[in-house]
């Protein structure tokens, strides 16, 4: 097999030019699994496309044109980047509802908001932004439209739409999706100009048997699962519609065709309602067990949202395509355009509706019990930790770690915090505060000044509380990490005492020696904790250590170091604490 290699610059920007073929030298990086439940799975994903690892550039040398697959991917890339800037024409670049047009007809989200993808997310309508049949059936029906109006006889506009529409699903990036619609559509196509009939479960089977040949991995992706098994599904309710009568009809004895116009029209619209809610609710159902494996999430208003799109997305996505027709005339792209924006509108206020009503994201594991905790590790051995739930936030780290690493992990168990401390005051680490108050309205900041709350103590249920160590002032050394708190969390009658970062001096210097079942420590640059008879002292049957760093433990006791294990969550019991890393075994402290 080939195996690729996925490339990424220190700055940010990529310097390098698809369709062409360098010489590049930098550092080599593994794609590392997951570091916690509800988090991109890079080690997987490399898997199933064939990337072997990363590469962060540092130097790099044109050699000339890349082959031909690279030039047919970069020619695909660069009609869709000239189709979104006709899309986008006349809008500000921070226009949202331009962003959500473009990413409805052309798939294209590289400029759409974190904002926006996670409303279309919590709504459950995040298939409106892939190509898939939907949007080549409403392509192919506008082709046909247009051929039709041309007086283009049927058999030769049947033949003229299967290149129109496979230069459609070129431009938008020839997703798995797009590929097997395409797929359908060119061999329904074909069936009809051959006069041959054409069974829906059939072109189905030989679209996932072409899409397998090419590439047989495709068939542990997530898209490629939920894009076939949607479908079939989708296959069977057809046919189920289509054998089955209407509710409504005039008369069980007149024949359907002596129907006059409005009895027609009552008997179409009746099929078409009941076939729409049957096709969202079919649809829904089957992607259900889908999405609670693969994201471990399920929308639970979904069948309403999508039925509310469905009004919006064929006149969306034909207005679009008929101003992209007719781009070679200013002011019809530009009527088109507006228009298309106003629906793009509409539908992104019917998803943020949807999103912010209750229960709309619901995880599909059981929520975390009141007696459990979190060890989360973060970039550059940040670590943060959430303790019971409703839960209380040490340290959420700055603001990409927030949205990216410690909101999936909260959501995915069904952690809803009440309270955030801060154990460092870093201006990165408040803007990364900032954003998990604003996600979780109502949440309290302990220790801020003027706080309500008591400045020693966080109560979070009877005989469940988070205190702050009673600690000399550690010796003065300079750095911010002479302000780390040292919290101790009581629950079930057992005690986890949370060192952090904060400087041995103070606890060695402690009147009464503090006592805990499970010790975490992160590393105090210039006063760290190094003492295995203070650890012995302790009476800890764990230590967990939250950066590389680490010092002697007395014998017997469990060590942990969570950039090896990842994220370890911590169960409080009667007979002691249970320490679960993510990846690994369990132990028992007694």
């Amino acid at each position: 097999a080939r195996w690729l290699y996925t490339v990424s610059a220190r700055e940010g920007g990529l310097p390098l030019e698809p369709g062409k073929r360098y010489r590049i030298e930098g550092e080599i990086y593994s794609l590392k699994p997951p570091c916690g439940p509800g988090l991109f799975d890079r080690e997987r994903w490399g898997y199933l496309h064939r990337v072997a690892a990363g590469v962060r550039l540092e130097r790099f040398s044109e050699l000339g044109p890349g082959d031909w697959r690279s030039r047919f991917l970069a020619a695909s890339l660069h009609l869709r980047e000239e189709a979104a800037g006709l899309l986008k024409q006349g809008a500000p670049p921070d226009d949202e509802a331009r962003q959500v047009m473009v990413s409805a007809v052309l798939g294209d989200k590289t400029d759409a908001r974190p904002e926006t993808m996670d409303s279309f997310m919590r709504s459950g309508c995040m298939h409106v932004f892939a190509v898939s049949g939907m949007h080549v059936g409403l392509a192919a029906m506008l082709i046909l439209g247009l051929l039709r109006l041309l007086l283009i006889r049927p058999p030769v506009a049947r033949l003229a739409c299967i290149p129109l529409l496979a230069l459609y699903v070129f431009v938008t990036g020839m997703s798995v999706s797009a590929l097997r619609a395409l797929i359908m559509a060119v061999v329904w196509l074909l069936a009809s100009v051959l006069r041959r009939k054409g069974h829906p479960a059939n072109i189905l089977a030989l679209a996932f048997i072409v899409l397998c040949f090419v590439d047989p991995l495709q068939v542990f992706q997530p898209g490629f699962q939920l894009s076939f098994c949607v479908f079939a599904v989708i296959v069977c309710i057809v046919a189920y519609m289509n054998r089955e009568k209407p509710l409504w009809a005039p008369d069980p004895f007149i024949p359907p065709r002596i129907y006059n116009a409005r009895e027609r029209g009552q008997v179409w619209l009746e099929k078409a309602c009941r076939g729409t809610l049957l096709v969202s609710v079919g649809a829904w159902l089957m992607s259900i067990p889908l999405t609670a494996w693969h994201f471990g999430t399920w929308n639970l208003y979904a069948p309403l949202t999508n039925i509310c799109l469905a009004l919006l997305v064929p006149f969306l996505m034909g207005i679009s395509l008929f101003g992209l027709m007719f781009a070679w005339c200013p002011w019809a792209l530009s009527v088109c355009n507006a228009a298309a924006a106003w629906l793009a509108g509409c539908m992104l206020g019917i998803t943020q509706l949807a999103a912010d009503l209750p229960c709309s994201y619901l995880p599909a594991r059981l929520p975390a019990a009141e007696n459990g905790a979190l060890v989360i590790p973060m970039q550059k051995n940040a670590w943060s930790v959430v303790i019971s739930n409703p839960a209380l936030v040490v340290d959420a780290g700055t603001e990409n770690t927030v949205r990216y690493t410690l909101l999936p992990i909260l959501k995915s168990l069904h952690i809803r915090p009440s309270g955030v401390v801060a154990a460092r005051s870093g201006r990165a680490e408040r803007v990364g505060m900032e954003v998990l108050l604003k996600e979780y309205p109502g949440m309290r900041n302990w220790g801020r000044t003027g706080a309500e709350d008591s400045a020693e103590e966080w109560v979070l249920s009877p005989g469940n509380r988070v205190e702050r160590a009673d600690l000399p002032e550690p010796l003065p050394t300079g750095l911010h990490q002479d302000r780390s708190p040292v919290l101790a969390w009581t629950c079930r009658g057992r005690r986890v005492l949370l060192v952090g970062n904060a400087g041995f001096s103070s606890l060695a210097r402690a009147e009464e020696m503090e006592k805990a079942d499970v010790l975490i420590i992160g590393h105090h640059p210039r006063d760290p904790v190094s003492s295995a008879a203070w650890i012995r002292e302790t009476g800890a049957q764990a230590v967990i250590f939250t950066t590389e760093w680490g010092c002697p433990v007395p014998e017997g006791v469990a060590v942990y170091r969570l950039p090896e294990t990842g994220t370890l969550y911590l169960k409080t019991e009667e007979n002691g604490v249970t320490v679960t890393p993510w990846k690994g075994t369990e132990r028992r402290t007694r």
